[in-house]
């Protein structure tokens, strides 16, 4: 299996592009530009700032010297977290390469109230796809938007934008922008995505909710084989949350996405997440390809009670609702602080 990490915030409706969004636009896809050496020190992967290629054999031996004083032991040794588990035999998967971590915005919305949050969200998410050889990946959804209609639609099509642009992913992982990897050093095939992982996250027999917040009457069934799952998804008090959603590369993937974003549903739907919600609810062959998980396995929020609010170990915290009392920005900066860093997470180890 392979996964894609996707964050998509889109809000703003026809809004010009902010400064930093039109900087990171540049590039359709890119992978990470940091590695993470034997010490834990996380470096930029610079091509710019590197040194000429020596012209004769003495040049050769005076640029190796010149690095050999310059750098440590530990930071002549870089080793992605992948190159690492393949020398120590480790098979699960998706893993490396296989893994794109995705962040697609048109750069305004309700969570421009965070200071920096494209710049600092891109540093997070580079850093953790440094850390386990994931692909890191950024669209400008703007291009998708749908005239008279809320930007957040544009995720619909980004997604299938992602799997077009990275042939060799077989999972899409759609996370908000407005959102911190907190504790990098979980895996994603081991924390979810490898088949025997994922029997152990899925909701068995928790009610699917409506969006108003009233039942369904539908439960999430036992009889899910993990081996058809092709979207995961958390759900809160008022059904699934569309700001953490992965999906794996299928036909029945590619319908899902045209379904979701048919006219019809546009119209009739205030948002791509209730009309996935809707989808859910109103059709059983979805609910067979869709695993529903507690909500904090891939979608913790800054505040709620003990099944919403994230705790120390969870892998995300999202920040989902913080406009509403004027606190993104104070929120955000409080869980930054608090985060692990990659460069803690292999100091730790080592100790």
């Amino acid at each position: 299996m392979t996964l894609i990490f996707v964050s998509l915030s889109a809000y703003g409706r026809g809004a010009p592009l902010t400064e930093d969004v039109q900087e990171l636009a540049g590039s359709e896809s890119k992978s990470p530009n940091f590695v993470v050496d034997n010490s834990g020190q996380v470096s930029s992967l610079n091509t710019e700032d590197q040194s000429p290629t020596p012209s004769t054999k003495e040049d050769s031996d005076r640029q190796q010297d010149q690095e050999l004083a310059n750098s440590s032991p530990q930071s002549m040794v870089h080793l992605t977290l992948d190159e690492m588990r393949n020398k120590a035999g480790d098979t699960v998967e998706p893993k490396g390469q296989q893994i794109v971590l995705l962040t697609a915005t048109d750069g305004k919305g309700n969570n421009g109230a965070i200071e920096n949050l494209i710049a600092m969200a891109t540093e997070n998410r580079e850093e953790y796809c440094a850390y386990h050889d994931y692909i890191y990946q950024f669209l400008n959804i703007s291009k998708h938007h749908i005239d008279g209609r809320p930007p957040v639609w544009s995720k619909i099509p980004a997604i299938q934008e992602a799997f077009e642009l990275n042939t060799g992913a077989k999972w899409v992982w759609l996370l908000d922008t407005d959102a911190i990897i907190m504790t990098p050093q979980i895996d994603l095939a081991r924390h979810l995505l490898d088949p025997e992982s994922m029997k152990t996250r899925i909701a068995y027999d928790a009610p699917i909710t409506l969006t108003d917040g009233k039942p369904s009457g539908l439960t999430v069934s036992r009889d899910i084989d993990v081996n058809n799952v092709d979207m995961i998804i958390g759900q809160d008090e008022i059904g699934v949350n569309a700001g953490s959603v992965l999906f794996r590369r299928s036909e029945w993937t590619k319908s899902l996405l045209q379904s979701w974003i048919h006219p019809d549903m546009v119209k009739q739907h205030a948002n791509e997440q209730d009309a996935l919600n809707y989808l859910i609810v109103n059709n059983d062959d979805v609910r067979k390809h869709t695993a529903i998980l507690p909500q904090r396995v891939i979608n913790a929020f800054s505040v709620g009670g003990e099944q919403m609010g994230w705790v120390t170990g969870d892998l995300v915290v999202h920040f989902a609702g913080c406009w509403v009392d004027d606190a993104c920005d104070a929120r955000w900066k409080d869980f930054w602080s608090r985060r692990t860093t990659v460069s803690e997470t292999i100091a730790s180890r080592q100790t």
